[in-house]
């Protein structure tokens, strides 16, 4: 949960200078450029989120390792906050923009220890981008901060934080089971925005269907359906679909693993994300094979790896479903 923190110390975020690195990742379509930057200052944890949210960007979240060695391109002797804590779970670290346990770790020897006590906040301290963890409230690290946009919109982000350009139209499989035996598949639909032309188009995410076992759960703007398609009518429920103002929230659970999916309607911006380890390596679709390697995202059904991003999102679209 975000909370909003006022903070008083005016006189260390004056003096807090950002300086900042282009890191560009290229598809064969267009080039999306993802931001990374440091902001200059003696700050606690606190003061840094602040810093960085002024701005319009957020704490550094590193997902991957990949993240983490774009990220200490930017790095000189000194310390660093980042966007990771357990203040609200003791023990156990997330990310501070949507509370989700941390996916990945780089802690240096013996870390973290909460060797003084209350110490819930995450800074980087060594040049291999090594964690440790440190009282929020101590007043002597920078931040680094990202910025970026919607995780899955058809300027689309891998789980392994792949970013290309793809305007897809129809349904299409965003990520499924792709194990032994695989139980689930999410798939959605595009449909072009009203300000896409026949020269430029642009799509936006109109629908999803959500398979899991038996269960089903199919959401097409504010209409949500849930159900069975035979079996044993007493098997738990496993798809849990929360409505609210602004946006709807789904959540499943297979093997250890549990999968979140929020889709802002308004902005037709869908966020997904996953908690546990079975499924490394072993989803697919365009949300990629979430094996921590961006380099062979773009693996067709078939199993062949292109450089194309027209031809991965291409392969995996639904051809029997309008």
């Amino acid at each position: 949960m975000l909370r909003l923190l006022l903070i008083l110390a005016v006189t260390c975020l004056t003096l807090a200078v950002p300086h900042e690195k282009l890191v560009e990742k290229r598809s064969s379509a267009i080039p999306i450029i993802e931001e990374y930057h440091v902001i200059d200052g003696q700050m606690d944890w606190y003061e840094a989120k602040a810093a960085c949210e002024e701005k319009n960007w957020q704490l550094a979240q590193p997902r991957t390792q990949f993240q983490m060695d774009e990220i200490m391109k930017l790095y000189v002797a000194g310390f660093y906050w980042i966007g990771v804590s357990d203040e609200n779970h003791e023990g156990n670290f997330t990310y501070c923009s949507d509370n989700h346990p941390i996916t990945y770790s780089n802690w240096d020897t013996n870390e973290p220890n909460n060797e003084h006590g209350a110490e819930n906040c995450v800074e980087v301290w060594k040049l291999a981008g090594k964690w440790n963890d440190v009282n929020c409230t101590v007043v002597r690290a920078s931040a680094f901060c990202e910025q970026h946009g919607p995780v899955c919109e058809p300027h689309m982000r891998t789980f392994d934080e792949r970013t290309y350009n793809f305007q897809g139209i129809g349904w299409y499989h965003l990520f499924k089971d792709c194990s032994e035996n695989p139980t689930f598949e999410v798939t959605t639909k595009f449909e072009p925005r009203e300000d896409s032309t026949p020269d430029n188009i642009k799509t936006r995410t109109i629908a999803i269907n959500v398979t899991v076992g038996n269960q089903y759960a199919i959401i097409d703007g504010r209409d949500v359906t849930t159900g069975r398609t035979g079996g044993q009518v007493t098997d738990a429920k496993v798809i849990t679909v929360q409505e609210e103002e602004k946006d709807i929230k789904l959540h499943f659970t297979s093997k250890d693993t549990t999968f979140s999916l929020k889709w802002t309607l308004r902005k037709h911006a869908l966020d997904v994300s996953y908690s546990g380890s079975f499924y490394s390596g072993k989803l697919c679709g365009l949300m990629g094979n979430a094996d921590d390697d961006p380099r062979n995202d773009f693996q067709k059904p078939d199993g062949t790896i292109t450089k194309n991003a027209i031809e991965f999102g291409e392969s995996w679209k639904v051809t029997d479903k309008k």
